[in-house]
């Protein structure tokens, strides 16, 4: 599987997930871009893979838009997007006292950050006649998650998934959707933190029962399938993919 050679956008990708898929699209030859809110790590990570950096508010569409101008600015093209970037905001919180500012908050990174970078990739890709754009749901998306926000937002990540699948099909812009299940990242360590702390254990606790219990999965598992995506070996790959 090669990439040599291939723009590939990922949105999140200071960190987790996101950073994995750079590393491995990096180490496969494409040209990697970083969106990410956190400048500090996002140009790091960019620096040691060879990548281009460019900060980006996924909620803002302004900010969206200025993202791809500087793409198509640079490269004149895109190949993939990778739309790694959310937020979870809200663990444990009941129904009942969670706060609507953090709930429109989570859905505006996660379910409108992934439709906004989704509007203004396709543009580009139609140029080149070509595509593939990866979102990255979860298990949260079918099963129980720790925050109403979180499994919200995904939830619809999903289901955004499977519109933009038959609408873009007829201009052969691939689009996959991504549900990661336990996977060792700080956002899933603050959510076993909280819960730690809500059952009055030490996070060193719950993380080691966590990881007795789930077997939490490293990031780059998740990162090599991202990168297996965009390239195009899955050019015959439809729907949803699961992972640990």
């Amino acid at each position: 599987m090669e990439l040599k050679d291939k723009v590939v956008l990922i949105t999140g990708g200071a960190a987790g997930i996101g950073r994995a898929a750079a590393e491995v699209c990096a180490a496969r030859g494409a040209r990697v871009v970083i969106a990410d809110f956190n400048e500090a790590e996002g140009a790091a990570v960019a620096r040691a893979i060879d990548g281009l950096f460019v900060p980006v508010d996924v909620a803002d569409e302004a900010s969206v838009k200025r993202l791809f101008e500087q793409i198509d600015a640079y490269f004149g093209r895109l190949d993939a997007l990778i739309a790694a970037a959310g937020v979870l905001k809200g663990a444990y919180v009941p129904v009942e006292d969670f706060p609507l500012d953090v709930f429109r908050q989570v859905i505006q990174i996660n379910l409108t950050g992934s439709f906004l970078c989704a509007k203004h990739a396709v543009p580009l890709m139609k140029r080149t006649g070509k595509g593939v754009i990866v979102l990255i749901s979860s298990i949260a998306a079918t099963s129980v998650s720790s925050s109403v926000a979180y499994g919200s937002s995904k939830g619809g990540v999903s289901s955004l998934g499977i519109t933009l699948a038959g609408k873009l099909a007829p201009d052969n812009i691939r689009v996959n959707v991504v549900h990661p299940g336990g996977i060792k990242t700080n956002m899933k360590l603050s959510v076993i933190a909280r819960e730690a702390e809500l059952k009055g254990q030490s996070g060193e606790q719950a993380r080691a029962e966590a990881a007795a219990g789930s077997e939490l999965g490293e990031p780059e598992g998740v990162g090599k399938i991202l990168a297996w995506l965009v390239s195009d070996d899955a050019d015959y790959v439809r729907g949803f993919l699961h992972t640990r």
